[in-house]
């Protein structure tokens, strides 16, 4: 499997860490800049702090469900494969320039 290439929209996510984690935190850039998660991309990269990069797709079902995070899967600077997750989104607060999400409970992939 290759690792995901960065999606055409030019967002991106910076992770503070080399993977991802039930409380985990990432700041996507969201459109015009504006903080709400409906205003961030459905597509976009992910860049971990180990230089590490990905792609994610934000799944907005309902209104009524969380949004679902889907993170391809990657390989960190150490060479370790992290096969495609999907995560829960528990919260999604506007940042400066974006939206801060932060992870829930990993989802059963594939």
């Amino acid at each position: 499997m290759a690792d995901a290439q960065e999606p055409a929209t030019g967002a991106t996510a910076h992770v503070g860490y080399s993977h991802l984690f039930p409380g985990a935190r990432m700041r996507v850039e969201a459109e015009s800049g504006h903080g709400a998660i409906h205003h961030t991309p459905e597509e976009f990269g992910v860049e971990f702090s180990d230089g590490a990069r990905s792609s994610a797709r934000l799944l907005r079902e309902d209104g009524e469900s969380p949004p679902v995070l889907v993170v391809a899967g990657y390989t960190t600077a150490r060479g370790t494969r992290v096969d495609e997750r999907v995560w829960t989104v528990a919260a999604a607060v506007p940042a400066d320039g974006g939206v801060d999400l932060r992870l829930g409970q990993r989802l059963p992939s594939g």
